[in-house]
């Protein structure tokens, strides 16, 4: 079923989730890597994580675990190689090695103003200022630049 992103869609879809941005994160299940299977699944919804951190499980998948970045970026997915200790590496001239393999960036950075609270903050920064909450002077008054940003959106509950 993992496999399946008709599957992942109707999982996204009950959580009201829809979008190419939208995903399932999934940990503890081992991916085998050595016999090249993916932590990226449904056609890109499915992220399997963690899989096969634990040091019984590096001879069966091939590898330590796999970690998820995201940032303001984006989404990027690091696999990182079985680690014994310092000393071997230094004994065997080893490289401690983490691979990027999915990385979806953002065209447009996502920036405080674009999350939840981002917009209750700009609601609360219009309404104190509406509200001459800073004592600004009447002749000094105008809209807020950035007001153009909040008016298309639907007002929220501000704690």
């Amino acid at each position: 079923m993992i496999e399946k992103s008709e599957m992942a869609e109707l999982i996204l879809n009950e959580f009201g989730l829809e979008g190419d941005d939208v995903h399932i994160i999934n940990g503890h299940v081992p991916v085998h890597q050595k016999k090249e299977e993916s932590p990226v699944k449904a056609g890109g919804k499915v992220l399997i994580i963690d899989g096969g951190f634990s040091k019984a499980y590096h001879k069966e998948t091939g590898i330590a675990s796999y970690m998820l970045i995201y940032n303001s970026y984006g989404l990027t997915l690091i696999v990182h190689e079985p680690f014994e200790s310092s000393e071997i590496a230094i004994q065997e001239e080893a490289n401690i090695v983490s691979r990027q393999v999915a990385v979806e960036y953002s065209m447009k950075r996502q920036l405080v103003r674009d999350t939840d609270n981002g917009k209750k903050l700009q609601i609360r920064i219009y309404l104190s200022l509406k509200n001459n909450e800073y004592n600004v002077p009447s002749s000094q008054k105008s809209e807020p630049p950035w007001l153009f940003i909040m008016k298309p959106m639907k007002l929220c509950q501000i704690p």
